[in-house]
């Protein structure tokens, strides 16, 4: 969204007609008409007035979200260290616990061993960050076992901006079969190399805090956004992205 539409949906939501906005800034009505329709831009003392006017910060005002420090995490950032330390506290409150007795110590051995083989990599989601010249990716793929947790090496992918050739955000509902399906809608942006590769990338929560920017950002950096369903406007709005994508679906209530 550019910055006379936003300039123009603020002005909208707060429910000032472009005569109220001018007397409230000290200037005329054709120089909001003029923002509006991008013939100009407002000086830094307009921004801040409106800055204030608003309740919004700068960034917020001219880009549609809060300025995100980089290198942003989207996901949840695996840490080795983590595990390690987890492993060595439930050894020795197995030891603490068994009192050293073989009978009871087995238990703890194998409840230890269920956690390792099975809930932590079930539980280690791919992640992936945003920096100032690329991205940086982790992806687990197939046959994830606790032995990668354990890895020094995390495979990190690397893709800088001016390496790629196109970015596309897509949301896609899923039906739910029964009340009891939880399962999330899919909710994604696929992102292609020059070279042609490609990674499929989810969105974590509070993802209005740093779409809406790090759309503006890849754009400035020359990469293509195609985002068809309008997915960056309806965030600048407010909408709640499952109840856009779900309407008329029973129980399509959820936020973002």
């Amino acid at each position: 969204m550019r910055l006379q539409e936003l300039l123009k949906q603020q002005r909208l939501q707060n429910h000032y007609t472009q005569a109220q906005l001018a007397e409230k800034l000290f200037v005329s009505t054709q120089a909001v008409s003029k923002w509006e329709h991008g013939q100009s831009v407002p000086t830094i003392d307009n921004l801040l007035m409106l800055s204030d006017l608003y309740n919004l910060s700068i960034d917020e005002l001219v880009q549609g979200s809060p300025f995100f420090k980089k290198p942003y995490v989207v996901g949840h950032r695996y840490r080795r260290s983590r595990v390690i330390m987890f492993m060595i506290g439930w050894l020795i409150v197995s030891v603490i616990f068994s009192g050293l007795n073989p009978k009871t110590w087995y238990v703890f051995a194998i409840t230890l061993m269920f956690i390792a083989g099975f809930l932590l990599p079930l539980m280690t989601k791919d992640y992936w960050i945003i920096e100032r010249d690329e991205l940086t990716i982790r992806q687990y793929g197939q046959g994830f076992t606790f032995q990668k947790l354990l890895a020094k090496d995390q495979h990190l992918q690397h893709v800088r901006y001016d390496d790629l050739a196109q970015v596309t955000i897509k949301y896609l509902s899923r039906e739910h079969i029964t009340v009891f399906d939880f399962a999330p809608d899919s909710f994604k942006m696929w992102v292609t190399a020059k070279d042609g590769r490609q990674w499929a990338l989810d969105f974590g929560a509070h993802v209005q805090d740093f779409l809406p920017q790090f759309v503006n950002y890849l754009q400035r950096q020359g990469v293509t956004v195609n985002d068809d369903q309008q997915i960056v406007d309806l965030l600048l709005r407010g909408e709640s992205l499952y109840n856009h994508f779900n309407a008329g679906k029973s129980g399509a209530t959820k936020a973002n």
